[in-house]
């Protein structure tokens, strides 16, 4: 079955209702089931063949998830890029998947210039926005295509439906593939928990991640509900947009909640529509959730996943949430908590968290290698994440097992951040850890040694990094260092820097 048909029941039973909320226009479900239609369509018209990649690099808006769906309805397979990406990112991501096309925003047409020609599978461009020379408009491509359309029969179980990149430990970004059960199960499992038609949700969390697309838009849309779809979060005015359209679910991540709290005047805002809020990403901290129970009035949901989960493993509806921790396994999934040597580990034991059933994905594109490493051939999948069970079955995420650093819920591996750096001809070593932040948990800090002879401001080496990754990758801080500290086998020793950054603040 074709993941897209997800929404069909809703069209049939009430197509006039409002799908979508965005900047004060409204889409119907009718409206909406046609406009996917219309990019099945378009696409199908440029000749592409059942199973090419669609990449689309685009600002949380309608066209991203029409997008989407109308690739996926097509028989095509849907790569979602960060918007935040930069050439050197978007052009890696682009070979890997052999993307055929390229649905864009107007605005970062610079950045795609620089690429393009370097991909050869490319073939077709799409922009969203202002016209550029003969590139094709969405806008002109889905006026002129049809909006009937059949779904493509595809495999559930073997069919690819999306690929979106995380990042790992070493290397550059993975490509994880997603089939359209783990996709329509994730979904449609999410929205009986927490959803029903009569739910109106603001995703403020971007919808090119899997969090705020899959568990927040689609999960809400397969219950019949109203989403509400913002470009870009802004706290004032995520508070103006809640007293103006009224929604019952908000759905964000840690440091979105932090700032709204501590928002002026937030206590005389009429928010009491809200009935509860749903965080992931980054566990959120006991502190802050008594924060939004007593600042926003909000009931508080959690759940914990990863792109390589469908994007949620665990959850609890509102009224089940243990303070602490991010639910039971959801939809059928197993989980188990294994020591070192791979043990299941009694309750209360802490241990790296795995997790079995439909929503663990097929691996990653192009790497077999780190596919075994997590991808197990019983079916489980290591997460990397400490955490430990209680004897109800809710998962605790006490640490993490990798060099993960959470900025605000993106994800950012030192490795990545450290390949990009190296290319700077004044660093001769380089090596980055996560501290802590109040704001989005943890920043981003690069320790450098220089090449002999070389000088460098802390203010050069951030402007180069601006310049070369996404935004939320570039070091907060830099600290130069005649040597940096590694192992006799060269390993960067990133705990023995954390600690004395973490010793260091506590005076």
């Amino acid at each position: 079955m074709n993941m897209t048909n997800f929404i069909k029941p809703w069209v049939e039973k009430m197509p006039d209702k409002t799908a979508v909320i965005y900047e004060d226009k409204r889409i119907t479900y009718a409206q909406l089931d046609r406009l996917i239609n219309k990019v099945a369509n378009a696409l199908t018209g440029l000749g592409l063949k059942r199973g090419e990649v669609v990449s689309v690099y685009l600002m949380s808006s309608p066209e991203l998830y029409l997008s989407y769906l109308g690739a996926v309805r097509a028989g095509f397979v849907i790569n979602v890029l960060n918007i935040m990406l930069k050439e050197i990112e978007l052009e890696y991501i682009l070979k890997d998947c052999k993307a055929s096309v390229l649905i864009y925003d107007s605005r970062r047409k610079d950045v795609v210039d620089r690429v393009k020609g370097n991909i050869e599978s490319l073939r077709h461009e799409i922009i969203v926005g202002e016209k550029s020379g003969d590139i094709p408009t969405f806008q002109e491509l889905i006026e002129k295509a049809s909006d009937e359309f059949t779904p493509v029969e595809v495999d559930e179980n073997e069919d690819l439906c999306h690929l979106m990149y995380t990042s790992g430990t070493t290397g550059w970004p993975k490509g994880v593939m997603a089939t359209h059960k783990n996709i329509y199960h994730n979904l449609t499992e999410f929205g009986k928990i927490h959803y029903n038609e009569n739910d109106v949700i603001y995703v403020a969390t971007p919808i090119f991640h899997c969090w705020g697309l899959i568990n927040g838009t689609y999960a809400m849309w397969s219950r019949g509900g109203t989403v509400i779809t913002i470009e870009r979060f802004y706290p004032d005015k995520a508070l103006d947009d809640i007293e103006k359209y009224r929604p019952t679910v908000f759905i964000g991540v840690p440091p979105m909640y932090n700032l709204m709290v501590k928002t002026p005047d937030v206590e005389k805002r009429k928010l009491d529509s809200v009935v509860f809020c749903l965080s992931a990403a980054t566990k959120m901290p006991p502190e802050l959730i008594k924060m939004v129970e007593q600042t926003l009035k909000w009931k508080y949901a959690e759940a914990w996943g990863l792109t390589e989960v469908s994007c949620v493993g665990t959850t609890a509806p509102y009224w089940e949430t243990r303070i602490g921790s991010c639910g039971r396994a959801m939809g059928g999934a197993q989980l188990k908590v294994v020591d070192e040597e791979g043990n299941e580990l009694p309750p209360g034991k802490e241990g790296e968290l795995c997790i079995k059933g439909p929503c663990v994905t097929k691996g990653y594109l192009n790497k077999p290698e780190a596919t075994k490493e997590v991808f197990k051939e019983d079916g489980w999948f290591h997460s990397g994440d400490i955490a430990y069970l209680d004897e109800d079955g809710f998962a605790y995420i006490v640490d993490r097992k990798k060099d993960m650093i959470n900025v605000g819920g993106e994800k950012v591996f030192p490795s990545e951040v450290e390949d990009i750096m190296l290319t700077n001809p004044k660093i001769k070593d380089v090596v980055i850890v996560g501290i802590p932040d109040e704001l989005k948990g943890e920043k981003v800090k690069a320790f450098i040694q220089l090449k002999e002879g070389e000088k460098a401001t802390e203010e050069e080496i951030i402007q180069f990094c601006k310049e070369k990754m996404a935004p939320y990758k570039v070091p907060s801080e830099i600290e130069f260092l005649e040597e940096l500290p590694r192992s006799a086998a060269g390993k960067a020793l990133r705990r023995l820097l954390r600690d004395r950054e973490l010793e260091k603040m506590k005076k």
